[in-house]
C-alpha cells in the first residue's frame, strides 16, 4: 500500500472524537504528524472489513492492541484484518513459548526498516518509514531493565515513541523526558523529534449496528520543523531515503562514482592496503567533506575474517558452520550467531559484512554447502533472515547471497543455471524472499554465475524486476568479488557497486568506462543517482553515520557460549542403536580416534575461515592443500580434551588412526570407541563424490568390527556415504562445528546436553539418488572439463525431499530426521484455516526420562497430480521437562501453500483438497489432517 505524509488535521477523527486533551499549545494544523490508535483489548466481534474501512479513512500509522490472548488453535482476528489492510503484522508476548499467549499486537502500514524478535521477550521495537520521517517505535510488556539497551541500541536519534505500561522512571532510564507524556493514563512517552502531541478518544466501530463500538484512543504527534542548516542528510527526524536526497545533490561526479566501486581490502597483487583500508575483502574511502564514512567489508561466511592475521591483535569467533545452524530449526540460535557476527564486526571496524549466505542445497558435492542453510526455503529463509537481522541488529550492513542459482561451485564463473522461472521462483528465489522479508538486508549480492544464460550481476530479471520492482528492495546490489563483466549493460540491469574490480574483474567497469557511458547518455543521470542513493540510503539506515564502528576488544565469552549453543543445537544424532550414547558411567575405557581430534575439529575453506580466534590459529598446520582455497583449517578446540573434562573418572585415549590395525586394537581395548572423521571442503571447487576421503570408511570399519561399540562422529560438509552403517549403532553429525566444537560435542556425547538437532537436508545413500549423479568437472584436477550448463529442470522445484518423494525413493535419512535421548508424543492435532492463514495446533509431549527438546514440523501434501508433492509449511521447536505437555501453535507461511503464477507475477493458493501432516521427517508422518483450501490471492 502506498503511505505519505499527511496533515494533522484529521476531520474524520474529529468526528468521531468523545473527548481529547492536548499535550502542547504549539498549533500543529500545518504540520506533518505520525499516528497510533490504541484499544485496550481486542473487541470480541471484530468485522475486518468494516474496522479497515476507518483505518484507511483516519490513515492511522499505527494500530496498538494491548491485553492480546492469541490462543494456539485460532487464527488471530486481528491477522486478518492486517491481511484485509495490507499491513504489517506484530505480536509481542512476555512467554513466546507459552501456548496461551498474552501480549500486545501492533499493526502498521508503514514500511518496517529495522524490527526485534522474539530474542527480546515483552518487547517490541518496530523503526517505521512514513516516506519522509523514520520513527522508532517501542510497545513494552513492563520490562524496565530490557528497555533502556534496547533504545539505546536502536533508536540512532530517531523521534521516538514508547506505548505501553512503563513507569516514569523506566521511561527516564530508556531515555525519554517524563514530562513529554503522549498519554498520561496509559503511561506513553514521546521524544525530541516531536514538537507535539494531541490525544483524542473515539469510538471505533467494529462490526455494522449501533451497539457495534468499542473505545480507542487517537493518538497524533507533530513533527518537529526539519533540523536544516548546512548538513541537513545528518537530520535523524528524516528517513534514510530522504536524508540520502540531500547528501546526493551535494556530492560531485567523482565523488558519485567513487561510490560505485570498492578496492580489494588487502590490497592489489600483495602491494599495501588502500589508504584508510581495515584490512578485509572491500574498500570504499569516504568523503570528508561531506562527511560520508568509509565503507569497509569483511567476509563473514561463519564468522569475521581476519585473512593472514593481517590485522594484528584481531580475532574472532569461529561460528559453526550453516548446516548446523540450520539444523538447529531455531531462529534465536540463527539471530544469536548472526548478532556475534555483527557485534564483533563492529568492534573491529567494520560496516559492512558479507554475511547471508542461503543458497539452496541441490546436491551434496557443492563445496560451499558449509556457508549455507539447507535445502528447504522456508528453513533456510527464515533461519538465514534471522543471522541477518542479528548482523544488522548490531549496526553492520548485512548483504544476502549469493543472488541467485550459485548451487555449484564447479566453473562458477562461466556456468548457466537452466531453470524454468515458476520453478525458480518456488525454490531458490522464495528462500531468498523469505530471508529477505525476515532480515531486511542492506545488501545483495549477485552471483557469479550465469542464470539461463545471463550473468547474475548483468541480469535485469532478478535484479531490476524481481528483487527492486516486486520485492521493493531498498538496498543496494553489490557484485561478488570478480562477478563483473560490462558498465553500462550491469548498470542498467540493477547492479549498483562494483566490488574489488581492480584485481578480480578485466575492468573497473563501474569507474571510466561507466562515466564513459553516463557523459554519453547510455546510462541516464537517475540511474547514477540511484545508485549512489542506495549505497547511502543503507549506511544511513543502518547508523553507518550516526553510530561507527569502534575499535575494541571482543566479547570471546559471548561468542564461545553462542558458538557453543549452535553446535548442541545443531549437530544431529543419526542413528543410536541400543542406547549407546549418551555414554554411562559404567563407561570407564574410551579410545578417540582420528580426525585430529587430540586437537581441534575442522574448518571450511576459502573466504569464509576464520583463521584467527581467541584461541589461537590452526591447531594442525601443514593439511593439504596449503595455499587457496586452504589452507585446511582445524580450530582449537579439542574433542579429546574436552571429553576429559567432561569424564575424569574414565580413561580416554588418543590413537591417529592412520594404521587401521592399530586403532582396531585399541578399539578392542576399550569399552566404547569414538572415531572423528572428517571431510575437507572449500570455496570454488566441488567434491568429486559422496564418500569420505583418506581411507577413513576402511577405519572406521575396522573399528567397529574390533568393537561393537562405535561411536562415529562425523565433521563433514553435508551428507557422506555410509558403507559402515551397520556395523556402527551410534552416528553423530556434527558438521563443522567451529571453535567451541570439541565442548559442544564432548556434552553431546556425554548427555550433559541432549541433542535435538534436525537434518537441514536429505542425506542420499549415494550419488545415485541424486537428480544428477553425474556431473564433470567435479574436484580438484578433473578428468573432465566442466560443463557450461547445469539442468536444474530435472527436479526444478523439488529439491531434496520433494525430489525423493516425486520420485518414490527412499534416502538414508529423510529432511528434518533427527534422534534424541528422550522420546516426544503428539496428541490432538487441529487445524484451523481463515483466508490465507493455515494454524496448527498440538500437544506435545515428553515422555521419556530426561528434558529435551522436539521439533514438531507441518507438511502439506499436495493433490495428487500436483508437480510438486508436498511442502515444509510450518514448525516449531519446543523445550519440555521429563512428564511436561504443551499444546504449541504452529502458523504456516502462505506462500508455502501456494504456486508461483509467472504470468499475473503473484502467488496464488488453488482451491481443492489438501492434507496436512505432522511429522517428525518429511517421509514420517505422525498425524494426518484432511485441509480445504480456497481459491485465492497470497498477499
Amino acid at each position: 500500500m502506498k503511505t505519505i505524509s499527511k496533515p494533522l488535521a484529521l476531520t474524520a477523527a474529529i468526528a468521531l472524537s468523545l473527548s481529547a486533551s492536548a499535550w502542547a499549545a504549539a498549533p500543529v494544523a500545518t504540520t506533518d504528524a505520525f499516528t497510533v490508535l490504541t484499544l485496550e483489548q481486542t473487541p470480541g466481534d471484530l468485522d475486518a472489513a468494516v474496522v479497515a474501512a476507518q483505518l484507511e479513512k483516519l490513515q492511522v500509522d499505527a494500530l496498538t492492541v494491548r491485553n492480546v490472548e492469541r490462543r494456539a488453535d485460532r487464527v488471530d482476528p486481528l491477522q486478518g484484518l492486517a491481511d484485509a489492510l495490507g499491513y504489517h503484522y506484530r505480536f509481542v508476548t512476555a512467554d513466546p513459548a507459552a501456548a496461551q499467549q498474552t501480549g500486545s499486537v501492533v499493526l502498521t502500514r508503514l514500511p518496517i526498516e529495522a524490527e526485534s524478535g522474539t530474542e527480546r521477550p515483552s518487547l517490541n521495537y518496530l523503526r517505521l518509514n512514513d516516506g519522509r520521517h523514520v520513527v522508532a517505535l517501542y510497545t513494552s510488556a513492563a520490562d524496565a531493565a530490557a528497555l533502556p539497551p534496547l533504545v539505546t541500541g536502536s533508536r540512532l536519534g530517531a523521534p521516538a515513541v514508547l506505548l505501553g505500561a512503563v513507569s516514569a522512571d523506566a521511561a527516564t532510564t530508556a531515555g525519554f523526558d517524563p514530562s513529554r507524556v503522549a498519554l498520561e493514563a496509559n503511561e506513553s512517552y514521546f521524544s525530541d523529534g516531536f514538537q507535539s502531541a494531541t490525544s483524542a478518544a473515539i469510538k471505533l466501530r467494529t462490526h455494522e449496528g449501533k451497539k457495534g463500538t468499542t473505545a480507542a484512543t487517537l493518538l497524533t504527534l507533530g513533527y518537529a520543523a526539519p533540523v536544516g542548516g548546512d548538513t541537513p542528510w545528518m537530520d535523524t527526524g528524516l528517513n534514510a531515503d530522504a536524508r540520502a536526497k540531500a547528501l546526493v545533490a551535494q556530492m560531485t561526479v567523482d565523488e558519485k562514482f567513487q561510490m560505485l566501486h570498492s578496492y580489494f581490502g588487502l590490497g592489489k597483487d600483495g602491494g599495501p592496503l588502500p589508504e584508510g583500508a581495515v584490512g578485509s575483502a572491500g574498500f570504499v574511502p569516504g568523503v570528508p567533506r561531506l562527511g560520508i564514512p568509509a565503507q569497509q567489508s569483511a567476509d563473514a561466511g561463519v564468522g569475521v575474517t581476519n585473512p593472514g592475521g593481517l590485522r594484528k591483535g584481531d580475532h574472532a569467533t569461529a561460528m559453526p558452520s550453516g548446516p548446523s545452524t540450520a539444523s538447529s530449526w531455531n531462529p534465536d540460535i540463527a539471530f544469536a550467531g548472526g548478532a556475534t557476527m555483527g557485534r564483533e564486526a563492529w568492534q573491529q571496524r567494520f560496516n559492512i559484512l558479507l554475511a547471508g549466505s542461503v543458497n539452496l542445497q541441490r546436491d551434496p558435492r557443492n563445496g560451499r554447502n558449509f556457508e549455507y542453510a539447507g535445502e528447504d526455503p522456508l528453513l533456510a529463509g527464515v533461519l538465514v533472515g534471522e543471522s541477518i537481522r542479528g548482523v544488522q541488529s548490531q549496526h553492520v550492513i548485512s548483504t544476502m547471497k549469493h543472488f541467485a542459482l550459485n548451487d555449484m561451485e564447479t566453473s562458477r564463473n562461466f556456468h548457466s543455471a537452466e531453470i524454468g522461472e515458476q520453478a525458480m521462483r518456488e525454490s531458490d528465489l522464495l528462500a531468498f524472499e523469505i530471508a529477505m522479508d525476515i532480515g531486511k538486508p542492506g545488501s545483495a549480492m549477485c552471483s557469479y554465475n550465469r542464470i539461463n544464460g545471463t550473468y547474475g550481476c548483468e541480469h535485469d530479471y532478478l535484479m531490476n524486476e524481481v528483487l527492486k520492482q516486486e520485492w521493493k528492495f531498498p538496498g543496494f546490489v553489490m557484485s561478488d568479488w570478480g562477478g563483473v563483466h560490462s558498465g553500462s549493460k550491469a548498470a542498467l540491469a540493477g547492479l549498483d557497486q562494483q566490488s574489488a574490480g581492480e584485481v578480480f574483474d578485466k575492468a573497473v567497469y563501474f569507474d571510466e568506462p561507466l562515466r564513459l557511458a553516463v557523459a554519453g547518455g547510455v546510462v541516464p543521470q537517475a540511474r547514477l543517482d540511484d545508485m549512489v542513493g542506495r549505497i547511502l540510503r543503507t549506511m544511513f539506515a543502518h547508523g553507518n553515520f550516526d553510530l561507527p564502528p569502534v575499535h575494541e576488544p571482543i566479547d570471546d565469552e559471548a561468542g564461545f557460549h553462542a558458538a557453543q549453543r549452535t553446535v548442541e543445537e545443531g549437530s544431529v544424532l543419526l542413528r543410536n542403536a541400543d542406547d549407546l550414547l549418551p555414554l554411562g558411567k559404567d563407561v570407564q575405557r574410551i579410545v578417540i580416534i582420528g580426525g585430529h581430534a587430540d586437537k581441534g575439529v575442522i574448518g571450511g575453506g576459502g573466504s569464509s575461515m576464520v583463521g584467527w580466534t581467541a584461541r589461537g590459529t590452526n591447531a594442525v598446520p601443514g593439511v593439504m592443500p596449503t595455499t587457496w582455497p586452504g589452507p585446511v583449517i582445524f580450530h582449537p578446540s579439542s574433542p579429546l580434551e574436552a571429553l576429559r573434562a567432561e569424564r575424569p573418572d574414565a580413561r580416554i585415549d588418543y590413537v591417529d588412526g592412520r594404521d587401521v590395525a592399530a586403532a582396531a586394537r585399541a578399539a578392542a581395548a576399550a569399552d566404547v570407541a569414538i572415531v572423528f572423521a572428517t571431510q575437507w571442503s572449500a570455496e570454488s571447487v566441488d567434491l568429486p563424490h559422496m564418500q569420505l576421503p583418506d581411507n577413513q570408511d576402511k577405519l572406521i570399519a575396522g573399528v567397529a568390527k574390533a568393537n561393537p561399540k562405535t561411536v562415529v562422529v562425523l565433521e563433514t560438509n553435508g551428507p557422506v556415504e555410509l558403507p559402515w552403517l551397520q556395523q556402527v549403532p551410534a552416528i553423530l553429525q556434527a558438521w563443522y562445528p567451529g571453535i567451541r566444537g570439541g565442548e559442544g560435542i564432548a556434552a553431546l556425547l556425554t548427555g550433559k546436553v541432549n541433542p535435538s538437532g534436525r537434518l537441514p537436508v536429505t542425506w542420499p545413500t549415494g550419488v545415485s539418488q541424486l537428480p544428477r549423479p553425474h556431473v564433470n568437472g567435479l574436484g580438484f584436477n578433473p578428468k573432465n572439463k566442466p560443463d557450461d550448463t547445469i539442468d536444474y529442470d530435472i527436479e526444478g522445484a523439488n529439491v531434496g525431499y520433494k525430489w525423493f518423494a516425486a520420485k518414490g525413493l527412499t534416502p538414508q535419512y529423510a529432511f528434518g530426521h533427527g534422534l534424541s535421548y528422550t522420546s516426544f508424543g503428539y496428541d490432538n492435532l487441529q487445524v484451523v484455516v481463515e483466508g490465507q492463514r493455515v494454524v496448527a495446533s498440538v500437544d506435545v509431549r515428553n515422555t521419556g526420562k530426561v528434558a529435551g527438546a522436539d521439533v514438531p514440523q507441518l507438511y502439506l501434501q499436495l493433490p495428487q497430480g500436483s508437480t510438486t508433492p508436498i511442502r515444509l509449511i510450518g514448525f516449531q521447536k519446543v523445550t519440555l521437562q521429563p512428564g511436561e505437555s504443551r499444546r504449541i501453535r504452529i502458523e504456516a507461511e502462505p506462500k508455502t501453500l501456494a504456486s508461483f503464477d509467472t504470468a499475473a507475477k503473484q502467488w496464488k493458493i488453488a482451491g481443492g483438497q489438501y492434507e496436512v501432516q505432522l511429522s517428525r521427517a518429511a517421509n514420517a508422518p505422525v498425524q494426518r489432517v484432511p485441509l480445504e483450501l480456497a481459491e485465492q490471492v497470497v498477499r
